[in-house]
């Protein structure tokens, strides 16, 4: 009887583990900013803050708040990051906040006060009301350009 119950149920557990583990895997991650698609490909020799360590770029027209590309300088494996400028505190369908960068490499809302790491981190908030880090969009290089996407 043991043998007969375990080859009932070991196809059932197998197809259990199965869909449960091909749904763990999905990025279920959604930010509070709304989903824009962003497609950019830049130069960065047209943008001199983005030649400089540390600077950073602020496209406003792309995104949903607009899109800031920041120089990783020293990161071999990410030498630009790039995140969408609206804070994540103030976010509505109406309200676009940009989040400013001041050189720091910290953004601060100038709403809210909220502050996110933008230069070696993830837009993470560092400093409330907001709890949740900036949307960061996929940022690679090649062929000298900076391919910013989603």
């Amino acid at each position: 009887m043991f043998h007969l119950s375990r080859k009932i149920y070991s196809p059932i557990l197998a197809v259990f583990f199965l869909l449960a583990g091909t749904n763990a895997c999905k990025d279920d991650y959604t930010s509070v900013i709304p989903y824009v698609y962003v497609n950019m490909n830049i130069n960065p020799t047209n943008f001199i803050e983005l030649n400089i360590p540390g600077g950073s770029y602020y496209f406003p027209e792309k995104g949903f708040g607009g899109v800031i590309i920041v120089n990783n300088w020293g990161d071999t494996t990410s030498p630009f990051l790039a995140f969408d400028a609206a804070c994540t505190h103030e976010v509505s369908s109406l309200v676009r906040v940009a989040v400013l960068e001041n050189g720091s490499g910290i953004a601060t809302c100038p709403k809210c006060g909220s502050q996110f790491m933008i230069y070696g981190g993830n837009g993470s908030s560092i400093k409330g009301p907001a709890a949740e880090p900036l949307r960061q969009y996929r940022c690679i290089t090649s062929n000298g350009r900076i391919i910013v996407s989603n």
